[in-house]
């Protein structure tokens, strides 16, 4: 009688939880709405901008571009969808459409966008600092991490 009552406890496990085994965080596009506007940095010897709108329809779009010398040598867009309390990151490096997207898996402090099947990265952070700096980093399943600073800026009009 016992192992009958804890059943449905066990089915509400397995069906809540993912594959990666912690239960699932619902997320809406609120929780990433401190990206919105407009951030600039460096990495290296790269100037970096980026600009994120506000969500409007389910949906975040970004562009980022990579300055040397007043030349852009590289340049992405984002999406983020927000879809049945999942935020999805896809990436489009060099406008290449993306087959792999990256759930938002934490929210807070640090928003944190993940796909472990993915080659490189398997993991996209923003760690906010504070109202007007952030510090991005992706990072590899065998731990290499890249990071920048980004401070928010004035969109251009």
């Amino acid at each position: 009688m016992r192992s009958a009552r804890l059943l449905p406890v066990a089915i509400a496990a397995l069906v809540l939880t993912p594959a990666g085994g912690a239960a699932q965080e619902s997320y809406t596009l609120e929780d990433v709405s401190f990206l919105t506007g407009c951030w600039v940095g460096d990495m290296g010897s790269l100037i970096l901008e980026e600009q994120s709108t506000a969500a409007q329809g389910g949906v975040m779009l970004g562009t980022t571009r990579f300055i040397r010398d007043g030349t852009v040598v590289d340049w992405e867009f984002g999406r983020m969808v927000e879809e049945d309390g999942v935020v999805t990151l896809w990436p489009y490096p060099r406008g290449t459409i993306s087959t792999d997207g990256f759930p938002l898996v934490r929210a807070g402090a640090e928003l944190v966008f993940e796909n472990l099947a993915h080659d490189f990265p398997v993991r996209i952070v923003y760690a906010r600092l504070d109202a007007t700096h952030l510090a991005p980093r992706i990072e590899g399943s065998d731990g290499e991490a890249r990071g920048w600073s980004l401070t928010r800026a004035k969109c251009p009009e």
